[in-house]
């Protein structure tokens, strides 16, 4: 009996020493080097800061050894008794979706829900902001153009919910009037690629967004690439635009979807000048600075593009456009970042993508982009 009541006694404790230090222990030998979120694995910091202890946390949660297999296992116990699993939702037939405000990482279900609508100051001042962006471009040569990516909860609603489609009040979002309204009363070109994408999005049989991950896929991406290249036509560009078609269309293999964390989506290929190639010339801050040299490109302009999560499904074809490409996350689209970007690579064209969670980034653009001191 006392050795029972030891083994009682200790197990528990030795089960508990076993899970708070099995992923200290197993990083000796190894550790997680697979992005799972669509984003880049955040680095150990070097040296000490105020920040040190909020950054080792960030680096740590994203490169423990067993990541992968601890995530892919309790997402598959949630999904199989359907319960939430905090920042994602299930839907209908398999669809999953991300639910930002929980991070908070923009609001994609005040997106969705349309009660929510930017007040007439908010538009004016996006307005004047997209304007200060525009200027401080023209200013030094360089044309600029925005563009916006929808969420992916408005494109298949039809898959969202029962008990938020009943909630939604509005397919238009606040996104899509502000943006009504930065046409109207804007003098820089800013594009919604919202109904090209409903449009494509009735015609291929394919999903243009992926049922398990929050992004478009490579399908949506191309037709928002077109649109792209038709808007800066409409500017004066002369870029040939090749509509697309089923054919173009190829299963290219698995994708590691960032909401299912273990299960895969399709990957679809879209076939595009796959002749040219281009040479990655700079891979920094792991992805986050990118920059590509193709001397057979379409034109030969350079192109720099701040960019989210949305921007990387637009790369390979960007890429085979113009001459040089040059891709910054939008963690540096700060003014000092800008003006060290700009005065290395000396863009012709600013592409500013922005997805639709991130879009009220524009009331900080006055203040981004606003007179030099």
């Amino acid at each position: 009996m006392k050795k029972l009541f030891n083994i009682y006694f200790y197990l528990p404790a030795a089960f508990l020493l076993l899970l708070v230090y099995y992923p200290f222990a197993a990083n000796i030998f190894a550790s997680n080097t697979e992005m799972l979120d669509n984003r880049p694995l955040y680095e150990k910091p070097k040296s000490f800061s105020r920040n040190f202890s909020r950054d080792f946390e960030a680096y740590y949660n994203d490169t423990f050894a067993g990541r992968k297999k601890l995530i892919k296992k309790y997402t598959k116990i949630k999904h199989k008794l359907g319960i939430d699993s905090g920042t994602f939702f299930n839907g209908k037939n398999g669809w999953m979706f991300y639910d930002s405000g929980k991070v908070p990482d923009g609001y994609t279900l005040i997106d969705y829900f349309g009660r929510v609508q930017f007040s007439l100051p908010e538009l004016k001042q996006m307005t004047e902001g997209l304007d200060a962006a525009g200027d401080y471009y023209k200013r030094r040569g360089i044309d600029y153009i925005a563009v916006a990516a929808p969420n992916k909860h408005g494109v298949y609603s039809e898959f969202m919910p029962d008990r938020y489609q009943k909630a939604r009040v509005s397919e238009k979002s606040r996104m899509d009037t502000a943006i009504e309204y930065m046409v109207q009363n804007s003098h820089t070109p800013i594009v919604n690629f919202r109904n090209v994408l409903m449009k494509t999005k009735k015609e291929v049989p394919y999903e243009i967004y992926y049922p398990k991950d929050s992004h478009w896929n490579n399908i949506g991406a191309y037709a928002a690439f077109n649109e792209l290249l038709s808007a800066l036509n409409r500017r004066g560009y002369h870029l040939p635009v090749v509509p697309l078609t089923n054919e173009m269309i190829s299963v290219g293999g698995k994708y590691n979807a960032d909401l299912s964390n273990g299960e895969a989506d399709t990957l679809y290929d879209v076939s595009y000048h796959d002749e040219m190639t281009s040479k990655k010339l700079r891979d920094e801050e792991n992805g986050y600075i990118q920059v590509y040299e193709n001397p057979g490109a379409l034109s030969p302009k350079t192109m720099l593009m701040i960019r989210d999560s949305f921007g990387i499904a637009l790369i390979p074809y960007l890429n085979k456009v113009f001459a040089k490409t040059v891709y910054l996350h939008n963690r540096y689209n700060k003014r000092e970042d800008l003006e060290r970007f700009i005065a290395e690579y000396q863009p012709d064209l600013v592409v500013d993508e922005l997805v639709e969670r991130y879009f009220d980034r524009f009331l900080k653009y006055n203040k981004l982009y606003g007179e030099e001191k």
